[in-house]
């Protein structure tokens, strides 16, 4: 059986190497404030790759932020975030360090996965000004119209348990533009079984009955999308050595 695929899970930087191998599964781990960034990447981990980011709920992070800082920490990661927008913090600031980092990913291409909680409409009028290769919007609550724009934009979805039983999200999305996640430990009182990283069989079991798949063929084409959107950003050769294995395993798209 292919890894499972966790595309947005917050791990803290300390956990051992050791842990995160034997969750058996690709883990797309996030930070969310700049005091992780020179840790996560320093981390060296056959199956876990690091963002970094700024939550745009860390009041403090967002009124701090250092762009030339966040160019420095990129060039030594392949993911940013988490980082977005959300309707509690929403701010002339916060989307000006919104922009700013999408203007850096524009120039240096990584995967971002994207907060957007209330303000889906604010996060995709910031990538239709400045678009970049690979977003990725987590935990998406945008309706029919708006995820019809988030594709057009070329956005992927990361979606957790949480969201398994919205039939209305899970039929407008195509299968080639979905990930799974757990946002781990934050969808644990909406899904129970995502009991950490890669706990992901919730919003798996729902896939596989809405695409009519068994597990193996729902992670091969899980895989295939991870690796799309690495390979969009010229990263496929930087990946840990046990995902690229496993991407040349089941193909690329």
């Amino acid at each position: 059986m292919l890894p499972a695929i966790d595309a947005h899970a917050h791990v803290e930087t300390s956990v051992a190497t050791k842990e995160l191998f034997e969750l058996d599964a690709l883990v797309l781990a996030v930070t969310t404030r700049a005091e992780e960034w020179a840790e996560a990447g320093d981390r060296e981990d056959e199956m876990t790759i690091w963002g970094i980011g700024v939550h745009p709920l860390r009041q403090a992070e967002v009124e701090g932020f250092s762009t030339s800082a966040f160019e420095q920490s990129v060039a030594r990661s392949l993911l940013v975030g988490e980082v977005g927008l959300d309707r509690q913090t929403l701010s002339g600031r916060s989307t000006a360090v919104f922009e700013e980092i999408l203007s850096v990913v524009a120039q240096t291409p990584r995967p971002v996965t994207i907060h957007s909680s209330g303000a889906e409409g604010d996060v995709l009028h910031a990538l239709a000004r400045t678009p970049i290769k690979a977003p990725i919007l987590h935990w998406w609550r945008g309706g029919v119209a708006e995820t019809k724009a988030a594709i057009d934009l070329g956005c992927h979805f990361s979606l957790n348990g949480a969201q398994a039983g919205n039939e209305r999200l899970l039929e407008s999305i195509p299968p080639n533009l979905v990930l799974t996640e757990t946002d781990y430990p934050h969808s644990r009182k909406r899904d129970p079984d995502a009991s950490q990283p890669a706990a992901v069989k919730t919003i798996e079991d729902a896939l596989m009955a809405r695409w009519g798949a068994g597990q193996f063929e729902l992670r091969q084409r899980l895989w295939r999308n991870v690796a799309a959107i690495f390979d969009r950003c010229d990263l496929l050769d930087e990946l840990p050595p046990t995902a690229q294995e496993t991407i040349l395993a089941v193909g690329i798209d």
